[in-house]
């Protein structure tokens, strides 16, 4: 079948394999405003669909539908081939539909192994919980995803990459057929998403089926089998992965060609098309900020680094490494910190955030939502 914008639709490996989802001409409209028209997918056992899209594609629009959050207001959805209709979460997680939302959701006044099994905790004599059972389920789940989490940490304990890995893990234990993974790597480093991947791969041999969104190229090129595209609220197309490039996905992603429209000033055409590498003077200035032998005991020891006006430095680790608590020091936030911190030369107490800001520095956190904004409850 021809799309809208004339490329061939490909139903790939799922055809061979057998369909687990199926959704025709969906469409949802707020307010008489369309959000989605026609949007549709196909899912194969055992395969990866990649559902790629901008911001306001319509995506969001479309996976709440497939959970039952929203209700569609035109279209079909097939789950192994019989036509269901989902008024609420509850009833796709009934049919094998799971989904890890780019918002996570923990109860952090739990232990890690109650929030995986959050309401199907193991009894004893039906009424009590098999905390034994409970812990030892946890952990022989997070060991073979390979996730390096114990399940008696309490959830408020954890960094949100840690959290992230919890909330995958999660969706795994409802044994569901179709998992959806919503920005599954948003905040999680190159590490942890091997292990997701290393995990994806070990769901699809068993025949589930996965659909993966992620605006991350190098990822959909590496994981997926199948890809979607929506835009503007609607399909434009789909087909299998190895019959592509980047090139023609990000093309019909944005509709458009993608020109490079900016060069480096500083480089001139010349030098641009010579094999020869420009000759660049840089100006030497002195360090913005200066940092050395930070220590806060048990997250990190001994970091020392220099940031001069106008470059990007960039910190790397595994989860758990240290990272965040060292910027989180920098910024004034860790107690019992010792070594030095210096902006232009001038010292910054350590535990003083007041100070930091007064020194003109900020602080993106890692968790916009936990510590990044001040939520206050809207009053009706």
């Amino acid at each position: 079948m021809d799309s809208p914008h004339g490329a061939k639709t490909s139903d790939s490996a799922e055809s061979s394999n057998g369909l687990l989802l199926s959704a025709r001409g969906i469409a949802k409209s707020f307010s008489g405003v369309p959000a989605l028209r026609n949007g549709q997918l196909s899912l194969g056992r055992g395969s990866v669909h990649a559902l790629c899209g901008g911001n306001g594609a319509g995506k969001s629009t479309f996976l709440n539908i497939l959970m039952g959050i929203l209700q569609r207001d035109a279209g079909s959805i097939q789950v192994n081939g019989q036509e269901v209709v989902f008024h609420t979460p509850k009833q796709a997680l009934q049919a094998g539909i799971s989904i890890i939302t780019q918002e996570l959701s923990p109860v952090r006044g739990m232990t890690v192994a109650e929030n995986l099994y959050l309401g199907r905790e193991p009894k004893k004599a039906g009424f009590f919980v098999d905390y034994g059972n409970l812990n030892r389920q946890a952990a022989t789940l997070l060991e073979e995803l390979h996730f390096p989490i114990t399940p008696r940490r309490q959830m408020r304990e954890l960094s949100l990459a840690e959290t992230q890995l919890i909330e995958i893990a999660k969706a795994l234990t409802l044994d569901a057929r179709i998992i959806i993974m919503d920005e599954p790597t948003s905040a999680i480093g190159e590490h942890e998403t091997h292990l997701l991947f290393n995990a994806i791969r070990r769901l699809t041999s068993l025949g589930k089926g996965i659909i993966y969104v992620s605006h991350r190229m190098t990822e959909i090129f590496e994981i997926a089998d199948a890809y979607t595209v929506f835009r503007d609220g609607a399909y434009v197309e789909s087909g299998r992965i190895q019959d592509i490039d980047r090139h023609h996905l990000i093309r019909q992603i944005i509709g458009r060609e993608l020109n490079n429209e900016f060069r480096a000033g500083a480089i001139s055409a010349d030098a641009e098309e010579s094999s020869v590498a420009p000759s660049v003077t840089l100006k030497v200035e002195q360090a913005l900020l200066q940092v050395e032998d930070l220590s806060c005991p048990g997250k990190f020891e001994k970091i020392s680094l220099t940031l001069h006006p106008g470059e990007i430095v960039g910190i790397f680790g595994l989860v758990g490494s240290g990272r965040s608590e060292f910027l989180q020091a920098l910024f004034g936030l860790e107690k019992k910190v010792t070594g030095k911190v210096s902006v232009e030369g001038r010292e910054v107490l350590a535990g003083h955030p007041r100070q930091a800001m007064r020194y003109k520095m900020a602080l993106v956190t890692e968790d916009r939502k936990d510590s990044g904004l001040v939520s206050c409850p809207l009053k009706t």
